[in-house]
């Protein structure tokens, strides 16, 4: 071997030192990626906490405009309450009743089940033989 080139054990200490040096440059990489995504998520979350609080009081002033609106067209002002009111409780009731039909299609994981059932019974067998 000429002194020009390194030695085998040189060689694989330098591709440690490198794999090193990668993986510490991924990590800082990933870091970086993180806190920007963590910068996101929480001015996200605020302006869409902002709007779920809003949301109600925008739809409880409609639903008074609808009200009043009803009370400019002539009715008296109970009956134009007692309309939207009821317009509410149909809401109410249909969205419950589509609340209850997706509730019913809910179930178990039985296939997981099955399939650990298998697997213990498997292994079962196996100990027994």
């Amino acid at each position: 071997m000429s002194d020009n080139q390194p030695s085998i054990s040189e060689l694989v200490s330098k591709t440690i030192m490198d794999a090193k040096r990668l993986a510490t440059a991924q990590l800082a990489l990933a870091k970086a990626e993180i806190q920007a995504s963590k910068k996101a998520i929480t001015a996200a979350t605020a302006l869409g906490l902002t709007a779920l609080i809003l949301a109600p009081l925008a739809i409880v002033f409609l639903l008074f405009t609808l009200a009043y609106g009803l009370q400019q067209m002539g009715l008296q002002t109970w009956a134009a309450f007692g309309i939207v009111s009821l317009l509410i409780l149909i809401v109410i009731g249909i969205t419950a009743a589509l609340a209850v039909s997706q509730a019913k299609k809910v179930k178990g994981p039985e296939l997981s089940i099955r399939e650990l059932n298998k697997t213990v019974e498997a292994f079962g067998q196996t100990d027994a033989s």
